[in-house]
């Protein structure tokens, strides 16, 4: 059987305008979890293609991932560190409420990566996704006032206050900041408490920091 190249061409070509049109039918949703699966089965060139696809598509959880890949730098998708572009990734998704982008801005502020170090501007990204039930934001303000930070003084009930909101949300970790702020008060009965319950939901800090301090 002889086969004509032009028809076989012609076939490919529909093929590939097939994929297209259902690449562009998808929603960014679900253009996400495409480019999640690609990049979990190491299918990196294919993920990253997709991301680059979602990029300024108001879809902001592709700019807070690019973000990602600039600021720890990723060998799978041949991006190396550079907090520049990180901050600018995470500034994009932040703009349209990205709390996960809004914690990260906070935090590229208040050390100076990427951008002039501002701890007003920090606080008040940190502040933002804090109030939008972001627990990595929580925990850095609860940090920042435990310990202080710059001209910022300690202040143990600001501390608390939202550590205690990131424990309300679920978070094992939380239990554990809380409880050392508790013992630098002389809190040990409620500090013990929270290290019994957050080890209880299987976090090896509390774990740990419960067989190192309470023997």
């Amino acid at each position: 059987m002889k086969f004509n190249e032009s028809n076989i061409n012609n076939d490919f070509n529909k093929m590939l305008n097939t994929d297209q049109i259902r690449s562009e039918n998808l929603t960014p949703e679900d253009l996400f979890k495409e480019y999640k699966r690609f990049y979990e089965t190491e299918s990196f060139l294919e993920a990253f293609d997709l991301l680059a696809q979602m990029l300024h598509k108001g879809f902001p959880a592709a700019e807070f991932e690019m973000g990602k890949h600039h600021y720890f730098g990723s060998d799978q998708l041949g991006i190396t560190k550079d907090y520049l572009r990180a901050f600018e990734y995470f500034s994009d998704a932040a703009v349209l409420g990205h709390t996960g982008a809004l914690y990260y801005q906070g935090m590229m502020y208040l050390k100076g990566l990427g951008v002039a170090l501002d701890i007003n501007q920090a606080l008040q990204s940190l502040n933002t996704a804090a109030t939008q039930g972001e627990i990595e934001a929580l925990n850095a303000l609860g940090k920042i006032y435990q310990f202080g930070y710059s001209d910022i003084l300690p202040d143990y009930k600001k501390a608390e206050s939202y550590y205690k909101h990131a424990i309300r949300l679920g978070s094992p970790p939380s239990m554990l900041n809380l409880a050392v702020l508790l013992e630098n008060q002389l809190r040990f009965e409620e500090a013990y408490e929270l290290i019994i319950e957050s080890a209880k939901h299987g976090y090896m800090g509390a774990i740990q920091y419960g067989l190192s301090t309470y023997k």
